[in-house]
């Protein structure tokens, strides 16, 4: 009912333009119905152990004084030794009461912990392997390759086929498409979010899977097209999982973000790095939020920067800022970029075109706008 209520309220704005109070109103009857059953037989099962011990310490005390009386009559017993086993009685059933009332609450800790340990103990698919040997001749032109890769998700067709691709170091590459012809999915495969159904990724001519994850993370920036903010400062979602940047104070990180160009972005914020920031805080627009992933990105110089969807909440002086900034970065770093924006990749160096599970060089901008209207054509 919880959850009900949480992703309801989240999403007011939407149940308010749509008017559909009315669906609002019926799913939170539906969720209040069921958790009043489930809180009846739960009710039911744990509170009955507190009556039983309560009647049966009731039987113990009329038979222990009834006995007592009977005793009493024939002179085998006093009164105060009557009164002393009375109150044994009691003493002897107060801690099981006491256990009764706690059966409730430990039956509720059990399935909270039933609910976190699942998740716990879920373990990762993406495995390391062991490390082959590197082609030198490959690690130094190509920083990433696709060599006949295959993915699709589980119970579902393939969303990419036989893909071929080679980055190569420095260069910015754009990938365009229709909406669901793969690009996001492609992305998530060059930061080894999933792992190719067919086929290999190499990354500086290595297997992509025999890197650990924090070197992996080093090498591989990506800015999500949905960012996610951890609750607290601008400041310390920054220097979130930075190798260097957490150990650094206010001034120092100052003085970083002067360097890499970065201040410009932080004058968006009200009251900059101490800009506070929470899941429920409308204050960020998404724009800002992305302007935070992108900073944090950015901060860590890696050698592949993939941007899916990075500024398509950013006004246009803002992304013609951020373009500035990624001219700054090591010459070395290879950028991927995937825009439904034309203006925003018609400087990439190669543009490849994204659709039906297949990656083509589409070579020139017009190139890339002619496939596009031909696939809305088709569609």
């Amino acid at each position: 009912m919880s959850a009900e209520i949480q992703e309801s309220l989240e999403n007011f704005k939407v149940i308010v333009a749509f008017n559909r109070r009315d669906y609002f109103q019926e799913k939170f009857e539906e969720a209040n119905n069921t958790n009043y059953l489930a809180a009846i037989y739960a009710g039911f099962a744990n509170k009955i152990f507190f009556p039983t011990f309560g009647l049966a310490a009731n039987v113990a005390n009329i038979i222990v004084l009834l006995l007592g009386i009977y005793l009493i009559s024939h002179g085998w017993l006093t009164i105060g030794l009557l009164v002393s086993f009375l109150s044994y009685t009691n003493n002897i059933y107060d801690p099981l009461r006491q256990m009764a009332s706690l059966w409730e609450n430990l039956q509720i800790a059990l399935a909270a912990w039933d609910r976190i340990y699942e998740i716990l103990s879920l373990q990762s698919n993406l495995t390391q392997c062991e490390e082959e040997k590197v082609d030198n001749s490959l690690s130094n032109r190509y920083v990433m390759q696709f060599q006949s890769v295959f993915f699709g998700y589980p119970e579902g067709k393939n969303v990419l086929k036989n893909v071929c691709l080679q980055l190569e170091a420095g260069k910015t590459y754009a990938l365009v498409g229709p909406t669901g012809g793969g690009k996001t999915t492609t992305a998530s495969l060059m930061a080894r979010l999933y792992d190719p159904t067919q086929g290999k990724i190499l990354l500086d001519g290595k297997d992509i899977r025999s890197f650990s994850a924090k070197e992996r993370t080093q090498k591989i920036g990506f800015i999500l097209q949905e960012p996610f903010l951890f609750s607290g400062t601008v400041r310390e979602n920054l220097i979130y999982g930075h190798p260097t940047l957490q150990n650094e104070d206010k001034d120092q990180l100052q003085k970083i973000l002067d360097k890499t160009g970065l201040t410009k972005l932080l004058e968006r914020f009200g009251d900059g790095l101490e800009t506070e920031i929470s899941n429920s805080n409308e204050a960020l627009s998404l724009g800002q939020k992305q302007l935070v992933a992108f900073m944090r990105a950015i901060l860590r110089e890696p050698e592949i920067l993939i941007l899916d969807e990075a500024t398509a909440n950013i006004d246009t002086v803002t992304e013609q800022l951020l373009e500035e900034i990624l001219d700054k970065l090591p010459s070395r770093t290879t950028k991927v970029i995937i825009a439904h924006r034309l203006n925003t990749i018609e400087n990439a160096d190669e543009i490849y075109f994204v659709n039906k599970g297949e990656i083509t060089m589409a070579g020139s901008m017009q190139q890339a706008l002619e496939m596009l209207m031909a696939e809305k054509r088709e569609s």
